[in-house]
């Protein structure tokens, strides 16, 4: 349907039930927003109490395994072996590894998530003696040596394969630097904890809907986990923002695939882990159905109101705007006379009534167009009338008379040429514009002629940066006016050394061309400028204004004209015409 084509009773009619319909929409999709933050809220601070309790549970679980693991270095037949470790002696070897044996059964009686505990020293290895040593691999060949050496302090590993003994049981390492009174070098504890027990423990209270698990610091899982929700938050690398942070616990929005997810998190307070628990967003906002049924509901009776009441205040309101329309008709019949009247003061009959005042400013401006096209004509009667100065002409022919009485023919005849050229180029076929090129020969014969008769007063230079601009349109004689009044003001009280250059070139903008007419005269204050623009000098000296009023016919408020003078310093006048406009 076109609405274009659609009367304005049924345009307005329209316009009532959209609004309305907007309204609603507005108002439902804002309480489905604010039901729908409401429940993502509630859901995310009870999985946040859950979370800080998981991650309580782990932080005490693995502080009473530091605790047992203190208690068993600080033990007689540790710190026995320990001594001589750190003086090379082996010879007690086996000694040592008898008595160490009860020591690892009471650690792993008093911790039960321990799965074995090694010893590396440099007089030997210490492990219990029930447990197959994996003697193929040695420790220092292993990946726990080489990060436990690089970290040089107790560090905890992610779940790996134990490397150390037969059967690779997955377990999580914790490597631990000797508790000792004097320096012992290159000994290593490593306590391998069951990875399912530290999951066990991770995921042990009701988890409400949401899966838990541990990540480290870069964002990895500590350890492995079946449910591919974890894995796939582990990968996508969604939680690296909050583990960077600087907060102990919270929660966020994450986006997992195509869906999205509430993820909360709570730090160890014993190393860099995180537990993280993530559940469905959409999930958790699956009561909003009935609010979002109830909505649209709401929704088709209310435009089912609207559309039985836009009837009659559309009616209601047009009233008004039959009187206006019949006003209208009148002066589409050119009645300007017509006007709107009524005895309402509403907005519709405002209208009516600034309707009235529109028609009155309509004859004013009317009259303002008729007196600016004769301000216009009278501008270009002065324009025609500067080209044929009779004084100007005075002297010249005044000039060529007195050199032929002289016997000066040469310059006599040039003068006469340059006379005849200047009011052929002048007249210009009774075209207002003509060529930058035509323009610029006319001022030449001009300069030529003023020239001859102010001998040795001045010289002048005429210079094109462009060839491309001798074809731009200009309007003629604007070019005499400007060496005009450098003659008659700046060479004033001069008898010899003027200078007149006139130069055309593009803009560095690129939208519009400048040319300039520069002389080393006298200079003007700024009350000279303004009399300059404004008046008719005592010289006889042109006004630049209507110089301005005739490129501004031309190419509107774009062209310009400027004036840089000051005493004894000479004069430069400059032209901006634009690059569009021409005619």
């Amino acid at each position: 349907m076109n609405i274009s084509k659609l009367s304005f009773r049924n345009k307005l009619k329209s316009a009532f039930l959209v609004i309305s319909v907007l309204s609603i929409l507005i108002t439902g999709l804002f309480s489905y927003t604010t039901t729908a933050r409401i429940l993502e809220d509630k859901a995310l601070t009870l999985t946040q109490d859950t979370v800080a309790k998981s991650a309580q549970v782990v932080d005490e679980k693995l502080n009473n395994l530091m605790v047992v693991m203190m208690t068993f270095m600080i033990s007689n037949s540790f710190q026995n072996m320990l001594k001589d470790a750190a003086s090379g002696n082996a010879s007690a070897y086996f000694t040592h590894m008898s008595n160490m044996d009860n020591v690892f059964s009471q650690a792993r009686i008093a911790e039960p998530l321990i799965q074995s505990i090694y010893i590396s020293t440099p007089i030997g290895d210490f492990y219990p003696l029930p447990m197959n040593l994996n003697r193929s691999v040695a420790f220092k060949d292993t990946a726990l040596y080489a990060r436990a050496a690089k970290a040089k302090r107790n560090i905890w590993i992610e779940g790996h394969e134990d490397p150390l003994f037969k059967g690779n049981p997955r377990v999580v390492s914790l490597i631990l630097l000797p508790i000792a009174q004097f320096s012992t070098t290159d000994v290593y504890v490593v306590v391998n904890i069951r990875e399912s027990g530290l999951r066990q423990i991770v995921g042990s209270p009701a988890s409400g809907g949401s899966e838990r698990f541990l990540l480290n610091s870069d964002g990895g899982l500590v350890y492995a986990d079946d449910d591919p929700l974890a894995g796939q938050t582990a990968r996508s690398g969604r939680a690296s923002a909050f583990l960077k942070s600087e907060a102990e616990a919270g929660y966020t929005t994450v986006r997992l695939g195509r869906e999205d997810y509430l993820l909360n998190y709570a730090r160890l307070g014993l190393n860099d882990w995180t537990v993280v628990a993530v559940q469905s967003k959409s999930e958790v906002l699956k009561d909003l159905d009935a609010v979002k049924w109830a909505i649209l509901l709401i929704t088709a009776l209310s435009f089912f109101v609207t559309f039985l009441l836009s009837g009659w205040f559309t009616r209601y309101l047009l009233r008004p705007l039959k009187g206006l329309q019949l006003v209208m008709k009148r002066v589409e019949g050119n009645d300007l006379t017509a006007r709107f009247d009524s005895d309402r003061e509403d907005d519709l009959a405002q209208v009516g009534f600034r309707f009235n005042r529109m028609l009155e400013q309509i004859v004013v401006l009317i009259d303002e167009v008729k007196s600016a096209e004769a301000s216009k004509r009278s501008a270009e009667i002065k324009s025609l009338s500067a080209q044929m100065d009779p004084h100007f002409l005075y002297n010249t022919l005044n000039t060529i008379y007195w050199k032929l009485n002289l016997g000066q023919v040469e310059p006599s005849q040039r003068m006469i040429v340059a006379l005849s050229r200047l009011f052929q180029l002048g007249l210009n076929k009774g075209r207002e514009m003509t060529t930058l090129h035509k323009e610029l020969d006319h001022v030449r014969q001009y300069l030529e002629l003023q020239s001859l008769c102010y001998e040795n007063l001045f010289d002048y230079a005429v210079g094109v940066e462009d060839d491309a601009l001798l074809a731009r349109p200009v309007p003629r004689l604007i070019l005499q006016p400007l060496v005009e009044n450098a003659i008659l003001h700046g060479f004033k009280d001069m008898e010899d050394g003027g200078r007149i250059g006139i130069a055309a070139r593009r803009d560095a903008g690129g939208d519009a061309w400048i040319v300039e007419v520069r002389d080393n005269g006298r200079g003007m204050d700024a009350v000279d400028v303004k009399q300059l623009s404004r008046a008719e000098g005592e010289s006889g000296g042109y006004a630049l204004d209507n110089l301005v009023s005739r490129l501004q016919l031309v190419y509107g408020d774009e062209a310009r004209l400027s004036i840089e003078s000051a005493p004894d310093r000479g004069t430069t006048i400059t032209l901006r015409i634009p690059l569009r406009g021409e005619d």
